[in-house]
């Protein structure tokens, strides 16, 4: 076995006592103190460099997630600013907000007029501004659809199984 092996080995079967509490140690668990600091080798610039870095990813996990709530508070302002807008439109329009189905595709909107009093009367399609060509396109074959009455109403439930049934 290698000498400096079978040393190390030594230290740990060799006990001391503690002059100061009295408790029992092993000589290899013992730390050792000088009255000057030790030269710096590499192993120290490393372990530096390594606090460094996790220093440094704590500021940044701090700074991501101050960032983040941020954004969702931003979001939720721009939010609010927009309903506004559209809560205006909506009550000059009559429309009750329980009666509105928010689509996106291909459709902003979809309004069951009277459905939140169980009397649903209409159903009106809401889109904004068409924003490109192919938007446009998809409003009037909408509309062509619905003034040449090619549409059909079937009402089917999901159960919870994933079953559909017709009613």
């Amino acid at each position: 076995m290698n000498p400096t092996v079978r040393l190390f080995q030594d230290f740990q079967r060799i006990y001391g006592i503690c002059p100061c509490c009295g408790d029992a140690f092993r000589l290899s668990n013992a730390s050792l103190h000088y009255a000057t600091r030790p030269p710096r080798t590499p192993w120290d610039d490393l372990e530096d460099q390594i606090v460094s870095l996790e220093r440094a990813e704590e500021r940044l996990d701090a700074d991501s997630d101050r960032l983040r709530e941020k954004a969702k508070q931003d979001g939720r302002k721009e939010m609010a600013r927009r309903l506004r807008g559209l809560t205006k439109f909506f009550r000059s329009q009559r429309i009750d907000l329980h009666d509105m189905k928010l689509l996106f595709h291909p459709v902003d909107y979809v309004v069951f007029r009277g459905m939140s009093s169980d009397d649903c009367r209409s159903i009106e399609f809401l889109d904004c501004e068409p924003t490109s060509a192919s938007h446009e396109k998809l409003q009037k074959s909408i509309e062509r659809t619905i003034r040449a009455g090619n549409y059909s109403w079937t009402t089917m439930r999901i159960e919870d199984s994933g079953r559909v049934r017709f009613v």
